[in-house]
């Protein structure tokens, strides 16, 4: 009797941690589906993302900043860099990341240039970058001049991300 209600409780967990570990999102109709997007590392390029995830391409068509804060990205005339740590297979990274490149492709202001940079869902990197940043969630948007940070956005912004970008930089707007 023992044996059987031990085994019935190790096949149920095993059955349980089987079954969360598969990825999934929730159909428009409420049900699970397995995920089948690729999932990039490393240095990516946003021609690779736009390419090879459908998701990134739609939202990206789909995003309309506020013209407002656009302009005033326009105006910066420091150079800034922001490092874009992102999972292909997270759902904010698949909403906000093609949002900042529809900003980044409208706004067209040299002195703010960007690094995309893939993880996967362990979130960690064989160089390190992810632990040199401390990233814990994906997307995380670490805005930097003359290579020290001087703010982020992490998974989602407060506003939006042109609006949060435009609060992080008004110092050395």
């Amino acid at each position: 009797m023992k044996k059987h209600i031990l085994y019935c409780l190790v096949t149920g967990v095993l059955l349980l941690t089987s079954c969360s570990l598969i990825p999934h999102h929730r159909s428009q109709k409420g049900t699970h589906q397995p995920l089948s997007k690729p999932i990039l590392t490393g240095w990516l390029t946003q021609q690779q993302i736009l390419d090879q995830i459908q998701e990134y391409q739609l939202e990206k068509a789909r995003y309309q900043p506020q013209r407002e804060y656009l302009d005033k990205l326009k105006t910066l005339t420091t150079d800034v860099q922001i490092l874009i740590f992102l999972g292909t297979w997270c759902p904010d990274s698949q909403r906000e990341v093609p949002r900042f490149l529809k900003i980044m492709e409208l706004v067209q202001n040299s002195h703010l240039t960007f690094k995309l940079f893939g993880l996967d869902r362990s979130k960690r990197d064989a160089d390190g970058l992810a632990e040199k940043y401390q990233i814990e969630f994906v997307p995380t948007f670490v805005v930097l001049q003359d290579d020290e940070e001087i703010g982020r956005i992490v998974e989602t912004p407060i506003v939006s991300i042109e609006q949060d970008l435009v609060e992080i930089l008004a110092p050395v707007m």
